[in-house]
């Protein structure tokens, strides 16, 4: 979870994906939505860090319940020269778990693939790695939504392909609405990827982030687009207009302690 000015963006859809992923995985969360939300906050605030990644990890006990574990560390974004320039990517052969054995949407901490996908990439010199599925359809990187722009349409694979329900990825969709950019979500090959006009990933460190090279192929110009630019700058404005009308209204009483986050 990616922290603004000292509060996390989005709080409630990271809680709601968390809590659905443990309920498919089939733990027992021993906090309540709100009670976990507000040791979030309380330990954000600890830290003294305005702008910081906020990791939770929920580690099952003998009786299933996830006990979480919170870390709170600085946000390391891309350089600015990465934002100027672009990133190169490479499609590695290491395949995404199929849906029918787990589901991507539930966002779990076996990361082996991952880090062999980006070993790959830069002994390949590209900077991130992309997913193929079974069908050889692109999915996403190792930690972050593939975005595409083609004349003018978002397009993106949809998730039940197999992608992790990115909150970031929702924002970014948010956005493009309000430019009235059309978003398409549907199924791509490579063949489109390296015919887009512009790509980028969207992720809590990254943002949106555009690529110029996939498979040592120009994307596009080979510069990042204006799209692209358009979309980042959007993002960003959301988030400020959102962490600005953000407030914790964090409460105890005699049945429990709550925390509402006000996004209006």
């Amino acid at each position: 979870m990616r922290a603004y000015q000292g509060k996390i963006f989005r709080l409630p859809a990271h809680l709601g994906r968390l809590f659905a992923s443990a309920k498919y995985l089939g733990f027992r969360m021993p906090l309540e939505s709100h009670q976990l939300g507000r040791r979030l906050i309380e330990r954000l605030r600890a830290s003294g860090l305005e702008e910081a990644v906020v990791r939770v990890a929920c580690l099952p006990d003998a009786n299933r319940a996830a006990v979480p574990s919170i870390v709170v560390q600085p946000a390391q974004r891309p350089s600015p020269a990465m934002y100027r320039r672009g990133i190169r990517i490479t499609v590695v052969p290491t395949r995404k778990f199929p849906v029918s054995q787990i589901d991507p949407r539930s966002k779990f901490s076996s990361r082996l693939g991952s880090v062999m996908a980006v070993v790959e990439a830069q002994l390949r010199g590209a900077d991130e790695a992309v997913f193929l599925d079974g069908t050889g359809s692109v999915t996403e990187s190792t930690a972050s939504n593939l975005g595409l722009v083609k004349h003018g349409c978002l397009v993106a694979p949809p998730g039940w392909m197999g992608l992790l329900a990115g909150i970031t990825w929702q924002a970014v969709t948010d956005v493009a609405r309000a430019l009235r950019m059309p978003v398409r979500e549907v199924p791509l090959t490579r063949h489109d990827v390296y015919n887009a006009d512009e790509a980028f990933l969207a992720s809590t460190l990254k943002e949106v982030l555009a690529v110029t090279q996939v498979d040592g192929r120009r994307i596009g110009t080979g510069k990042p687009g204006p799209y692209t630019k358009r979309l980042h700058r959007g993002f960003q404005e959301l988030v400020h207009r959102e962490i600005r009308n953000t407030r914790y209204e964090i409460r105890d009483d005699c049945c429990e302690t709550g925390v509402t986050e006000l996004l209006r």
